[in-house]
């Protein structure tokens, strides 16, 4: 076989291969995103609902607590962001319900098992006590969501859902400057967050969408790494071989 033949063969097994290949993404799919629906305002992926899913949870135990820092905190700072907080919930949660509603896409209606663990504890405490558990749970809670509200206002290609992705990264991150402003979070409510009574280096989240978020996703194995490596390899010796220089015959 000539070397251009040899070539034409190697390229067209690698454009073979190489597509199918586990964990190889193309340009157009967004990362995580998952397939696409179609709904009455405009196609929506896994990823846009998940952002739905968080946004409702995190009304459903942060509106409570903010309404209950007003007689439960001892510090008038902690009075005062609660209120902004429960405030600016009941105004997501309402729009966030609609969304969803007109989406197609199912809601909660109670807080996940870390949601209701952190409630238990805020309940039982009053006082300085209630306070630093106020700061940091919620803290943590705002800094996880945080990256993933932006990811889908990045990503998204729902003009409705990029649109409330805009609203929900002002007001997480108006919220996180509040929990600051506090004075009272320390490393725990700048960690990832855990179910209450958890420590942090053993916890595994009872939040369906975290956990899922956690679990390592399935990249290419060590098998198509390995072929993937063998097809470039084969390829360039190829295009070597074919441009190396012939000798003059004489």
């Amino acid at each position: 076989m000539s070397a251009k033949r040899f070539t034409a063969a190697v390229l067209a097994l690698s454009l073979l291969v190489l597509p199918a290949l586990p964990g190889v993404a193309h340009a157009d799919d967004p990362p995580g995103a998952g397939p696409v629906e179609q709904t009455p305002l405009g196609p929506i992926t896994a990823q846009d609902k998940e952002l739905l899913v968080k946004v409702r949870l995190a009304g459903l135990w942060e509106m409570p607590m903010g309404e209950e820092a007003q007689t439960r905190a001892a510090s008038t700072r902690v009075k005062e962001v609660g209120a902004q907080l429960a405030s600016d919930h009941t105004f997501l949660d309402e729009r966030v319900v609609r969304l969803a509603s007109q989406m197609g896409v199912a809601l909660p209606d109670e807080a996940n098992a870390d949601q209701q663990s952190w409630m238990a504890e805020m309940r039982a405490r009053t006082g300085a006590a209630f306070d630093d558990s106020f700061a940091n749970r919620l803290r943590a809670a705002h800094g996880s969501i945080f990256p993933a509200i932006a990811t889908v206002r990045a990503t998204t290609r729902n003009e409705a859902i990029r649109q409330f992705a805009q609203v929900c990264n002002q007001i997480v991150l108006k919220h996180m400057t509040l929990l600051e402003s506090t004075n009272m979070v320390t490393d725990m409510g700048l960690s990832k967050p855990v179910a209450a009574g958890v420590a942090p280096a053993a916890a595994v989240s009872a939040d369906p969408v975290r956990a899922s978020a956690q679990t390592p996703s399935g990249g290419p194995s060590a098998l198509a790494v390995l072929l993937m490596c063998l097809v470039g390899a084969v390829v360039t010796i190829a295009i070597l071989r074919l441009l190396r220089p012939r000798a003059d015959v004489k």
